[in-house]
């Protein structure tokens, strides 16, 4: 090659290579990229060693996203669901925005039930064994102590393997025979009465006082008993 060509050719070069300097360069995130960054930002978000996160890869087939900006990270909806929504946003001049969904699972133990079970059963602990459920998927106040459930009612049929809840049942149901314990600091003054409406482990029901007559609001503590502030 000629020196006159060589240098004729510098220019094209340099441009070529101004063109590749990382410098100038917009970072590029694929497909796989995204997604990560999302799996490690909402592990970060909820910080708890208990909840196990799954963000659904984007389609790898996807182009991939440019943008001089770091991505940004939201939840849609602030609340931790079972399913969740993220919002990346590229915030540059040419900016642009997708979503990526998520699972969320925090695994607990709980009680579920043995066998099947018609509503307005009374219950025993050996009806119902541990096992390990999710606790977001959950709808209502799980239930991890199955002694807590001896001598309570089905308010509902319950199937083999349900996660019960206290929405599912009454501690107190309307008509029994109940204790109502008056408490004042430290000291306690029991006395019967007869529940008036059906009450789960800490609602209020209406209760009477069988010595009174007395009718009293109260709040349930455990099976068949209740408790008001004096």
């Amino acid at each position: 090659m000629k020196m006159y060509d060589y240098f004729k050719k510098l220019p094209l070069l340099w441009f070529v290579f101004a063109g590749l300097n990382p410098a100038n360069a917009n970072p590029v995130y694929s497909p796989a990229q995204i997604s990560q960054e999302g799996q490690t930002w909402l592990t970060d978000y909820v910080n708890d060693s208990t909840v196990k996160v799954a963000v659904y890869p984007l389609d790898n087939r996807l182009a991939g996203r440019s943008c001089t900006e770091p991505l940004q990270f939201s939840l849609v909806n602030p609340k931790i669901q079972t399913q969740n929504s993220i919002r990346v946003l590229c915030a540059g001049p040419a900016g642009w925005q997708l979503y990526l969904s998520a699972k969320v699972s925090r695994m607990i133990e709980v009680a579920v039930s043995e066998r099947q079970l018609p509503s307005g059963t009374v219950l025993s602990h050996d009806m119902f064994r541990l096992e390990m459920r999710d606790q977001l998927s959950s709808r209502g106040s799980v239930i991890q102590d199955p002694q807590l459930l001896s001598g309570a009612r089905s308010k509902r049929s319950l199937s083999v393997g349900q996660v019960v809840t206290l929405q599912d049942l009454c501690l107190v149901c309307k008509g029994d025979m109940v204790t109502i314990e008056g408490i004042s600091g430290t000291l306690i003054v029991a006395t019967a009465g007869r529940a008036l409406a059906d009450g789960s482990l800490g609602e209020n029901v209406q209760v009477q006082n069988l010595h009174s007559g007395r009718t009293v609001q109260a709040s349930v503590t455990a099976v068949k008993k209740v408790a008001i502030e004096l």
